[in-house]
């Protein structure tokens, strides 16, 4: 009978434990909608448990006053997954430490968190949870525009403004190519990926391939470099080569491809952030043999990216 009740008391024990166990918050993030969190305080670290088809763009070094303390969620509309889920993790300034569980929906009920103190699980470094008030940020105060600044994000365009899409016509292609490409670059560099999960990886390093587009007579290449590590990543140059596609071949040279136009290409990435480029060639094609070998190379270090784009991508770009 005592042993009953020992087992009876034990199993009473672990459900209260249970019961009082706090879980993660789950946040629900879609292919078609931005999920936006909003931290008390800058954030410092951020780890995602499956980085494929989960997407996360850290805090901007250069933006809006509250850039630092913004992250943004969203899926890859071009991955085939219609159900998915991971943990992430986010360390502030102060050590706090924010456990949420993501999952994949077509449609968020909310897409726009602002995250309290109180929803710290932990202290990185033993300390007692700092519970620093929130900022009192009404949505008058912390507007859309801010936000969509602190992420340098693309927005709907002022048709008054000097870079409305409506000047890129026929007739300044052919006046003024330069400001052309210009244009359209800047119009097309925050757009989400078309092409799903192409990408160069070294540790923490990426270099994506976002897409390849056709316009005029030119074709766009679209990347992404993201650079998940502390170490901001120096550029010594990005080039592009034509060369063959297997290693065996008695004529494997690479034949240089000069670009016409450079739309941002970064000096410094620095760590914990992204950039978003154009590079604009003169129409070209390959053959089945052939590939365009993306090189890029870290000045003073050892973090060199390699991408190869097949004929299949080249010869059947996005036209718009």
């Amino acid at each position: 009978m005592m042993t009953r009740n020992l087992l009876y008391f034990s199993f009473l024990v672990s459900a209260f434990s249970l019961c009082g166990q706090k879980f993660s918050d789950t946040l629900q993030i879609s292919k078609d909608y931005k999920t936006i969190l909003i931290f008390p305080e800058n954030i410092s670290e951020s780890s995602i448990g499956n980085d494929f088809g989960f997407i996360v763009d850290l805090p901007r070094t250069e933006g809006g006053k509250y850039s630092g303390r913004i992250l943004k969620l969203y899926y890859d509309e071009l991955a085939p997954e219609k159900e998915n889920r991971t943990n992430y993790l986010v360390i502030t300034e102060s050590g706090n430490v924010y456990d949420f569980l993501i999952e994949l929906v077509e449609v968020p009920d909310k897409t726009t968190w602002y995250i309290a103190p109180e929803m710290a699980i932990k202290n990185i470094d033993g300390n007692p949870v700092r519970k620093t008030p929130m900022p009192i940020v009404q949505k008058d105060v912390l507007k859309e525009e801010e936000i969509n600044t602190a992420y340098n994000t693309k927005k709907s365009p002022d048709k008054s403004a000097d870079n409305s899409i409506d000047r890129a016509t026929k007739e300044l292609y052919i006046k003024d190519p330069m400001e052309y490409y210009r244009l359209r670059c800047y119009y097309m560099q925050f757009d989400k990926a078309k092409i799903s999960r192409y990408f160069s990886r070294l540790d923490n390093v990426f270099l994506w391939l976002k897409g390849v587009y056709y316009n005029e007579d030119e074709l766009y290449f679209q990347y992404r470099i993201e650079n998940k590590e502390g170490l901001d990543l120096d550029i010594n140059f990005i080039k592009h080569q034509m060369a063959t596609n297997y290693k065996n071949s008695s004529s494997n040279q690479k034949l240089g491809l000069e670009p016409v136009f450079v739309y941002k290409q970064p000096k410094t990435v620095a760590g914990k952030s992204e950039n978003h480029f154009v590079i604009v060639f003169k129409k070209f094609a390959l053959d089945e043999k052939k590939e365009v070998v993306v090189e890029l190379d870290e000045e003073s270090g050892n973090r060199n990216l390699s991408l190869k784009i097949g004929h299949e991508i080249i010869n059947n770009p996005i036209h718009f």
